[in-house]
């Protein structure tokens, strides 16, 4: 689980890209929407209901939009290979979250005895929340591609063959017509369909949730030490990146239940030790990411020389939770508001970060300072201006989606009820006749 990959001397790295941000931790943006209660009580109690724990998540998201930004540059910190790591951190927070939310969601319907009915409504609106929060704006970016002259293809999505653009083929996720940063989407949305499955296998195994996730474990670690991974690959060879999130949830689910259940407060030397645990796993991740580290100061990476992305899935997935579990100062930092608000538009930033960074405008300027500030600056102000026009409105279009499917959901409940309801009444006459 501490492969290390490949110098980026040795393989070209443009294609490596962030994933979309899945964490509901932005929703205070669209949940009260179309509210009417005033703005300040609308806050606090937003403040109220949210879950502290998962801001550091933002901030970790937020770090990784820039550090794609970074590989892409082609100026700053090219003799590492961070785009990769921040690949790979946005595959396990993907899987982390989803599987985590629609975990505890699950629990609930199993816990209430819910009908097939509620269940397809749940999928239903799982699905639809999806779709509108990654869809829209990747098919809006296909279509300016679409619209530009072949040279402005080849410029700001790095599409060798710009005259072989096929806008069909791009918005339907062909293999061959996923450009730039493009390529993770279909994985991420294969891998949606995959997590509902896992949830309920590992559910209904119930007190023996943890037996499989022991070969699972076994497998992940055998396929990070030895698989090569590299970008526009298909699911295969990353599907071991994305469960490892997805185990990851299942087990922060349990422990944090267990602990809330029996009251446990970690005792100081337990505390120590897991602190201890989780600083070794920092320390590793730091030294696969930048290549020395530990490995120079104490002992020799033992891991596979090969190429491809390093394997930080595991170590960082301890750290996770640990910090879910157990916060220190390492998820305080990462709260910081400028992280988390990265975080925040960080779909954007993946989409449309080479409409600037590539930019003759840009790109000539001979100050590297002003190169610096003005690919930033700019990547983070049309993202913003991405987020508010594009995906903003799809998250309230979700939201619209949701209350109308609960609705249409509670009107089928009630609807079912009354004709049971009804059909009492119409024995119950009937008898009383026969009796008269």
């Amino acid at each position: 689980m501490i492969r290390s990959g490949a110098s980026a001397a040795d393989v070209s790295l443009e294609s490596v890209a962030l994933l979309v941000q899945d964490v509901p931790g932005h929703q205070s943006d669209v949940k009260n929407a179309d509210s009417d209660q005033p703005t300040a009580v609308t806050k606090t109690r937003e403040a109220a209901a949210a879950p502290a724990k998962i801001l550091f998540l933002d901030g970790i998201r937020g770090l990784a939009a820039l550090l794609v930004v970074t590989q892409h540059s082609h100026e700053y910190l090219q003799d590492l290979n961070l785009g990769a790591c921040a690949v790979d951190t946005f595959f396990v927070l993907s899987s982390f979250l989803l599987t985590m939310l629609f975990m505890k969601k699950s629990m609930k319907l199993l816990a209430h005895g819910a009908s097939y009915r509620k269940w397809a409504f749940t999928l239903a609106d799982y699905f639809s929340k999806r779709f509108f929060r990654v869809y829209p704006l990747f098919a809006l970016i296909a279509v300016v591609l679409w619209m530009l002259p072949d040279e402005d293809k080849r410029r700001y999505y790095l599409i060798a063959q710009p005259e072989n653009y096929d806008l069909y083929k791009v918005l339907t996720f062909d293999f061959d017509q996923r450009y730039f940063v493009l390529w993770t989407l279909p994985l991420e949305i294969t891998y949606y369909f995959f997590i509902p499955v896992f949830v309920l296998a590992v559910l209904k195994l119930q007190k023996y949730w943890w037996v499989p996730l022991i070969p699972a474990c076994t497998w992940v670690v055998y396929e990070g030490w030895y698989t090569y991974r590299w970008d526009h690959m298909k699911l295969s060879p990353h599907a071991p990146t994305f469960l490892t999130g997805s185990m990851a949830a299942v087990i922060f689910v349990k422990l944090d239940m267990w602990m809330k259940t029996n009251s446990m407060t970690p005792r100081p030397a337990l505390r120590h030790a897991i602190r201890a645990v989780e600083l070794a796993a920092l320390w590793v991740i730091l030294s696969l990411c930048f290549r020395g580290l530990f490995f120079n100061w104490v002992h020799a990476n033992v891991a596979p020389q090969t190429p491809g992305f390093p394997f930080i899935s595991v170590l960082l997935t301890v750290v996770l939770v640990i910090e879910m579990l157990l916060p220190s100062c390492l998820s305080t930092m990462f709260e910081w508001s400028m992280l988390r608000y990265c975080g925040k538009v960080s779909f954007s930033i993946y989409l449309v970060h080479g409409f600037v960074i590539y930019a003759e405008a840009i790109s000539s300027q001979q100050s590297y300072y002003d190169r610096f500030f003005s690919r930033f600056g700019l990547t983070l102000l049309l993202a913003t201006a991405s987020y508010h026009l594009v995906e903003f409105p799809s998250q309230l279009l979700a939201q619209h989606i949701t209350r109308a499917l609960a609705k249409r959901e509670a009107l089928g409940s009630s609807g079912i009820i009354n004709s049971i309801a009804r059909k009492l009444r119409a024995d119950t006459t009937v008898e009383k006749a026969m009796y008269a």
